[in-house]
């Protein structure tokens, strides 16, 4: 079928997704503010408490990544009880505002390079619809608020995460909460994202091409096999229109009448 959409992860495709020390510490101060404001009065220790909370919580997540579950976890339940392990028995809109504040670091961290932009804007002139599926288990407000403040949010019709949708990729059911609203078939979309498993198997799975980019992160399985490797984003355009000008070739190929 004609290739009319684009797909694609989030973190380490789009952007690189880590906490620089300084937007942690600056995190870490700002909890503590909202904690004391709290009740919890001049207590020396608390920035320490803090980040063994903040800790825990990172450790839990990323154990269940590395243990490829593909059930999402409340984020603002594992900040609920890591903060009650702590000492801090915390009402519920405090509790949201300390995860709010633990994205902060993330948010600060990011930023997108001019020529990822570009290639957006090159697909987005070629006709392209566009839309975004990552497996992430920060709050989905906070994640479109990034996508907002970035420039990223106008080029995606539909964009989902695994924190609403509660299954992960390779899950065919996150794929499909983007791909059934934009009114497209997988047969007509490729998928850009780093991760073998999730990004490039599991789009392959529901009949996606897939690419795989290696600008941020270089994953090797040998029976996992994308349809195109690219190593940057700026590389896109001209791969999916190869595919195009080889469906048009196809199409003009065949007998009249068929």
């Amino acid at each position: 079928m004609p290739l009319r959409a684009v797909l694609f992860d989030y973190g380490h495709t789009l952007v690189d997704f880590h906490r620089t020390e300084e937007a942690l510490l600056l995190a870490y101060q700002e909890i503590k503010g909202r904690i004391e404001a709290a009740g919890y009065l001049e207590m020396p220790e608390i920035l320490d408490l803090i980040e063994r909370a903040v800790g825990d919580v990172e450790r839990i997540v990323g154990a269940s990544y590395e243990e490829r579950r593909m059930e999402e976890l409340d984020l603002v339940a594992i900040f609920r009880e890591a903060l009650q392990a702590v000492g801090f028995t915390l009402p519920q809109d405090v509790i949201e505002h300390v995860v709010a504040i633990d994205h902060s670091a993330f948010s600060n961290s990011l930023s997108v390079k001019p020529e990822t932009i570009a290639a957006l804007e090159r697909l987005a002139g070629e006709g392209y619809r566009m839309g975004l599926v990552s497996n992430v288990a920060l709050l989905p407000h906070l994640m479109r608020a990034d996508l907002e403040s970035l420039g990223l949010a106008r080029f995606f019709d539909r964009t989902t995460f695994s924190s609403e949708t509660g299954v992960r990729k390779p899950d065919p059911r996150i794929f499909q909460a983007v791909l059934v609203p934009m009114g497209v078939d997988p047969r007509e979309a490729a998928f850009v994202g780093d991760r073998l498993l999730d990004d490039v198997a599991g789009a392959e799975s529901l009949g996606m091409r897939a690419v795989q980019t290696l600008e941020f992160r270089q994953e090797e399985e040998d029976e996992v096999r994308p349809d195109a490797v690219i190593r940057s984003l700026p590389e896109l355009p001209a791969v999916l229109a190869g595919w195009r000008e080889a469906e048009t070739e196809a199409v003009s190929d065949r007998p009249a009448g068929r």
